[in-house]
């Protein structure tokens, strides 16, 4: 007969593996890190406002359209890029010529707004190269700590960007995150999500947008610095009217 304080202990072995078991690969994070997020659904349309812009996000199994529109000197204009044709832009309707260089600067304008919006089922996407790295503990909680990379190809405009996401351990939520980047000068920036909000079974968040005061710090080095309140807030990240369209 196994005694009490060695029943204890097994059940303890047990229940230790089966949460390590959850984690096996960096692939599985994610997948569960998406799932509590809602964006593995097969299919949806989101209508959301940020800043100056409304936008509209519509997935299929591998099909994507993303949208955005605003008012300018009383004319509609009209961004429209697809996983099957490059960004193109309306004005009241109209097809607009745009050059090369122009198209690419709205179209990473409308990928970068896209791609924090649907965290983190981009995460998944074939140019992504995922590390897991020691947890860490942050205000108290412990965190996953996910290291993103980018092949060239299919990476993107912003290929050699690096990312650092802190998933938490015990929701899957990512409460952090942090990259670098090097277009506009570059430089360094830490997230704090904010106000997660459920809506229809899909979980969004805003938030809190800070820099080092050391421009190139590394990104390892921000959870720590943003623990002694080191870093300096510059803006607030915040989509609004948020409408989830399920067919």
């Amino acid at each position: 007969m196994i005694s009490f304080p060695n029943r204890f202990l097994l059940f303890l072995l047990l229940f230790t593996a089966c949460q390590t078991q959850k984690i096996r690969t960096v692939e599985q994070l994610i997948a569960q890190s998406v799932s509590t997020y809602g964006f593995d659904a097969e299919r949806y349309q989101i209508n959301f406002d940020f800043r100056n812009y409304s936008y509209e996000l519509e997935r299929e199994q591998g099909y994507f359209s993303y949208t955005r529109q605003t008012i300018k000197e009383g004319k509609k204009i009209l961004d429209l890029m697809t996983s099957e044709e490059k960004l193109k832009r309306f004005q009241d309707d109209s097809l607009v010529s745009i050059q090369d260089s122009i198209q690419k600067v709205y179209s990473n304008s409308l990928n970068s707004v896209m791609y924090f919006f649907q965290l983190p089922k981009p995460l998944q996407d074939p140019a992504v190269n995922p590390e897991l790295l020691s947890s860490v503990e942050i205000k108290g909680t412990s965190y996953w700590t996910l290291k993103i990379t980018f092949d060239q190809e299919g990476g993107g405009e912003d290929f050699q960007d690096e990312f650092r996401y802190w998933i938490n351990q015990e929701n899957n939520q990512i409460d952090y995150l942090a990259y670098n980047y090097l277009t506009d000068g570059g430089g360094t920036r830490f997230r704090v999500a904010k106000n997660a909000k459920k809506i229809k079974g899909f979980l969004f968040q805003d938030y809190d947008n800070y820099k080092p005061q050391e421009k190139w710090t590394p990104l390892d080095s921000l959870p720590a610095l943003y623990d002694t309140e080191i870093l300096v807030k510059i803006s607030t990240i915040e989509n609004k009217n948020i409408v989830v369209k399920i067919p």
